[in-house]
């Protein structure tokens, strides 16, 4: 999971917010696109939670981090918002996924999350392994729980680019973190914090042998 730095809202969803008695229920048109291509570019084009392409498009869905259905102060907040994916909550047939084949705002429903991608520890509690699963360290545990980041979608997703990094290893580890690190003409690569990890797993693991000689 990457940290999230959000910018400010868009003027047309602000101007929205003023009108009297609106609620997150009737924003549509255009506020509603300004907000979601707003967070999408804040987050580079990748889900706030699992990391998987998202695009400017009905299929990504503006998430609460604290739920609308219990926080409604805060359902027009923009430091509550986030782009998500939809959490595989349908198949190819448009049928309705078992809740535990879901996984980020579709599995989390009303459930609070003990840290969110706004935080800045949040990249430090979860560790990604070769074989695609995630292991959360302290409240990272909860969230890996709560956000249904072990489904078998994710670990063969993970796993795939993982690999796919080992097959065609870079030379320079330095100048691959670096791009990982960075926005490519306004999106980050998918699931690049998984990768991020590896390679300064990698790095550290040389200079470990560097010094050892």
């Amino acid at each position: 999971m990457r940290h999230i730095e959000k910018t400010e809202p868009p003027e047309e969803f602000v101007d929205f917010c003023k009108t009297p008695d609106v609620c997150f229920e009737s924003l549509s048109g255009k506020p509603k696109r300004a907000l979601r291509k707003r967070l999408l570019e804040d987050q580079g084009y990748i889900c706030c939670y699992c990391g998987c392409r998202i695009a400017d498009d009905e299929h990504t869905k503006i998430e609460h981090i604290k739920c609308q259905d219990r926080y409604g102060s805060l359902s027009l907040e923009f430091s509550n918002m986030l782009a998500a994916c939809d959490g595989g909550e349908h198949d190819r047939s448009n049928r309705v996924r078992p809740l535990h084949q879901c996984h980020c705002d579709a599995k989390k429903g009303n459930d609070d999350i003990p840290v969110s991608p706004l935080d800045n520890s949040i990249e430090g509690l979860l560790t990604y392994f070769e074989d695609g699963t995630v292991v959360g360290t302290g409240v990272g545990k909860e969230l890996v729980q709560t956000l249904g980041l072990n489904v078998a979608y994710l670990v063969s997703r993970r796993k795939s680019i993982i690999t796919e990094f080992l097959d065609d290893e870079p030379d320079d580890l330095e100048a691959e973190l670096h791009w990982l690190k960075s926005m490519h003409d306004g999106e980050f690569e998918e699931f690049c914090f998984v990768l991020e990890q590896y390679v300064a797993m990698m790095l550290a693991n040389q200079k470990e042998l560097v010094a050892a000689v």
